[in-house]
């Protein structure tokens, strides 16, 4: 049997670890580094979405985008400008992108008890809805063996859209933080 949610997992087990570190520091110094890591989050979820629309139906990505947006809003920051993405070339790749975007929706999950109650947190509670994922097991378990090589390379551009995000938005955070009078400055990154 064919397990491409196996190999996906096994093939980005490092990206998704390098991806994760990349995200834990904004988590180490809440609730001040909240809004960072939402903008972090929004610099690649838009980038990533799109690349996989054209290419996989998967509307999933779209509620959650306007629940990040909406959180952004209500910390009174704006959505940066996302990284740059290509679309996926096909289905297989769009589905690896999928792979990713729908982890993070778990990841939100596990995240979210972190988060003090009084801060925006409807990004993260949609970790709270399986369906997508759901959703994915049954497109992955669909997929052939011939998608696996294209899957596995759209969920490796999905981590590095990602951990480009975080590293552009640390850097962002680290500056403002050594230079407090900057923050008036910020309009996203």
């Amino acid at each position: 049997m064919h397990d491409l949610r196996a190999k996906l997992r096994a093939a980005t087990a490092d990206d998704h670890r390098r991806t994760e570190a990349g995200f834990a520091a904004f988590l180490d110094d809440l609730p001040d580094s909240y809004g960072d890591f939402l903008q972090a989050q929004a610099m690649a979820f838009p980038a990533v979405g799109q690349a996989l629309a054209r290419q996989l139906d998967w509307p999933c990505w779209a509620a959650r985008w306007q629940d990040l947006l909406a959180d952004l809003l209500e910390l009174g920051r704006k959505a940066p400008r996302a990284v740059t993405l290509a679309p996926a070339t096909g289905p297989a790749e769009a589905l690896g992108m999928a792979y990713v975007l729908e982890g993070s929706r778990l990841g939100s999950a596990m995240l979210l008890p972190r988060i003090p109650a009084d801060l925006p947190r409807a990004y993260l509670q949609g970790g709270r809805d399986r369906a997508p994922w759901q959703l994915l097991q049954q497109r992955l378990e669909a997929a052939g063996p011939e998608a696996e090589h294209a899957a596995i390379a759209g969920a490796r551009t999905a981590f590095r859209a990602f951990r480009r995000a975080a590293e552009t938005q640390s850097g962002a955070h680290r500056l403002i933080a050594a230079h407090p009078d900057l923050a008036p400055l910020e309009s996203g990154v």
